[in-house]
């Protein structure tokens, strides 16, 4: 068992699971087939499997967020999963396993000493709140509802505080965790090129960006890890960051239009901070900024017509009156209950949104979002969260740290034009994070 569970938290064990997804992605051919949801709960089975065989609980998330990672690439995908429902049991079992078979391995915690326990109450409390005073009882207790209060705040709590418990291994932590990252990166940077690969002959007979579904997920997750590379360019190996650089490249190709533009204000703002604190790669910094901008002046003058896809996005009015009408909206429902705001389940703007089975009716951004679903409560709660985190962040003087705050600032900035901190999985690994450099800290 002891060479299983070393061979587990392995980076072989990433680079299996790397392989694993990469292939999936390959053989499926990018098509919503019954045969990617089995792979999909196959992928499932194996994380449950890693829960009941170690105690290390950080085993489970390179697979988990490479899970995500190729989940995200499937559109109306609801009824499909609903087929494989019979699996959710087993992983409910491993993970209660996990909990109780190593309860050993928890250390305990004083909530009154978890930095984010007390916000994270109370944007919970403008959460559940939310819609109070002009909802229904039949619409508060909807199931996607209810399912998405407890997902995005009860839920979170749970995590925050049991994994603070279940994160022990402190020597090693900060590598592991950016290699992790760095691992889910490739994926996706892989997929995004898979996707053109496979649609090459109709790249090369009209070129421009390709349009996928998926693009503002892999954007999103393409945000969240791109700090780790620089943390290990700086660390150990500055070839890291090229993981970066294709990152880049990828977020262009995504067609995403926030993750083009926050991507690369997120890359530079990167750059700036390591050619300061960076001395002994300070040169090749440099370097890198002076051919991107280089490069990016050659590919404006000789080759914008391959980009016109996304520039024609931006002030598109058929792509765009959407969330300029939704944002407007919030306004409107934020007048219609001041105080509670409309409720995170509310569903009377599908008429501008019309949301997916499974899904919500999104503002799509965080700061409508929190004023149209929650009103006064909702701007009071989630402002102070937000200003616990800063706090939190400033407290905290050490690399991981600092590359978490850059993780969570490109989650922030892909959240103004995407539902990002509002989407479960999202909230989950930048809670995952919190936890990593609170726990981190705590152990210097």
């Amino acid at each position: 068992m002891t060479k299983i569970r070393t061979f587990l938290a392995s980076d072989l064990f990433n680079v299996i699971m790397l392989i694993l997804a990469c292939v999936i992605i390959t053989v499926d051919q990018m098509i919503a087939t019954p045969a990617y949801y089995g792979l999909a709960v196959f992928y499932g089975f194996i994380i449950a499997v890693v829960l009941m065989l170690t105690d290390d609980i950080i085993s489970i998330f390179c697979p988990v967020l490479l899970l995500v990672s190729f989940v995200i690439q499937y559109k109306n995908s609801y009824d499909g999963f609903m087929k494989y429902l019979w699996g959710a049991p087993i992983i409910a079992f491993a993970i209660i396993f996990h909990f109780v078979y190593y309860r050993k391995s928890f250390k305990r915690v004083k909530l009154s000493e978890l930095a984010l326990f007390k916000p994270m109450c109370f944007a919970t409390l403008a959460l559940l709140m939310g819609g109070i005073g002009i909802m229904t009882f039949a619409e508060y207790t909807t199931k996607i509802s209810l399912s998405y209060m407890f997902c995005l705040g009860p839920l979170i709590i749970l995590i925050y505080v049991l994994l603070s418990g279940f994160i022990n291994d402190v020597e090693g932590l900060d590598e592991r965790l950016a290699k992790i990252f760095i691992t889910v990166a490739c994926f996706l940077i892989f997929a995004i090129f898979e996707y053109y690969g496979e649609n090459w002959s109709k790249f090369i007979s009209d070129p421009n960006i390709l349009p996928f579904q998926w693009r503002n997920n892999a954007s999103t997750i393409l945000m969240l890890a791109m700090p780790f590379s620089f943390f290990m360019a700086k660390k150990k190996n500055f070839l890291y960051v090229l993981v970066a650089l294709l990152s880049v490249v990828a977020l262009v190709l995504s067609g995403s239009r926030g993750g083009l533009l926050f991507g690369l204000i997120e890359f530079l703002i990167l750059i700036i901070y390591y050619c300061v604190t960076d001395a002994p790669h300070r040169k090749y910094y440099l370097a890198i900024i002076g051919i991107g901008i280089v490069g990016a002046l050659v590919l404006v003058l000789k080759y914008a017509s391959l980009f016109s896809y996304t520039i024609d996005r931006f002030t598109s009015h058929k792509e765009n009156f959407r969330r300029l009408g939704l944002w407007q909206r919030s306004l409107v429902d934020f007048k219609a209950n001041p105080l509670f705001g409309r409720g995170i389940g509310y569903m009377g703007n599908r008429d501008l949104h019309p949301s997916a089975i499974g899904q919500l009716c999104w503002y799509h951004s965080s700061i409508p979002q929190v004023i149209g679903s929650f009103g006064i409560m909702g701007i009071l709660c989630y402002g102070y969260q937000l200003i616990c985190r800063l706090k939190f962040f400033k407290a905290r003087d050490n690399m991981l740290s600092k590359t978490v705050f850059f993780s969570f600032l490109g989650l922030e900035l892909m959240s103004l034009v995407n539902p990002g901190i509002f989407a479960p999985a999202y909230l989950v690994i930048i809670t995952m994070l919190f936890v990593f450099v609170e726990q981190f800290s705590k152990a210097e």
